[in-house]
């Protein structure tokens, strides 16, 4: 599918949100991603296709990609999607993915590194617009003090009692004794966890050591990015 880009915003420094449009029908789920394609002259080795989260939420009626810009650039793909002129297109595949949350019944616990809160943007919005309940434990590290998407969460945080948010500041981590602190008992909540590769991986041996079951864990990594946060 073809998608339009209608806006372009910067969220915060090395932040950028790209706002597309489709004129056909599409339906997804919240926490699903796409396959973009994007041609551009002199492509790195990374190539012309990158996979990216919806962070927006599928009762926006738009599809937002928020990503983060290394000196505002990077890679060829990430260069070529900055350039990209209002009313340009983009092509997309997709939805794909099981990072979703099929009972709002249940607690959760969000671990978010970075860019990788994306996710949960999209199904805590979703679960709001659809006024379901929100048991929720978010754990947000960033790599400074400007947070992606702050001032949503703090509202939906506002509206919903039940949804706990600590944000965690470099060179503070989420790491055992935040979790316990935070969490507490680990055999019933279901753990999603969103970030850079070795962030995530670090939490799949980590909570099962806890006491978290292994089922109950849930993973969405972003490829390209080495550093924890």
């Amino acid at each position: 599918m073809n998608l339009k880009l209608v806006d372009k915003r910067r969220e915060v420094s090395g932040v950028y949100s790209f706002v597309f449009k489709n004129d056909e029908p599409f339906k997804w789920r919240a926490g699903q991603f796409l396959m973009y394609f994007l041609d551009h002259a002199n492509a790195d080795e990374r190539g012309r296709r990158r996979y990216f989260t919806i962070a927006s939420a599928p009762f926006e009626n738009v599809i937002i990609l928020t990503t983060r810009f290394i000196n505002e650039g990077g890679s060829s793909f990430k260069k070529a999607l900055l350039d990209m002129p209002l009313d340009s297109t983009i092509y997309a595949e997709g939805p794909r993915g099981s990072f979703v949350v099929d009972d709002s019944d249940q607690s959760y616990v969000f671990i978010a590194g970075g860019i990788g809160i994306t996710p949960f943007r999209s199904i805590l919005l979703e679960l709001d617009h659809k006024k379901l309940p929100i048991n929720v434990i978010l754990l947000y590290a960033s790599g400074t003090r400007d947070f992606v998407y702050k001032k949503e969460l703090e509202q939906l945080a506002k509206k919903h009692p039940s949804l706990k948010i600590q944000y965690i500041i470099f060179p503070d981590r989420i790491d055992e004794s935040a979790i316990k602190k935070n969490v507490g008992d680990l055999q019933k909540p279901f753990c999603y966890i969103s970030g850079p590769k070795p962030m995530v991986q670090e939490f799949e041996n980590l909570l099962p050591k806890m006491g978290m079951p292994q089922e109950h864990l849930k993973r969405d990594y972003f490829p390209g990015y080495d550093r924890y946060i």
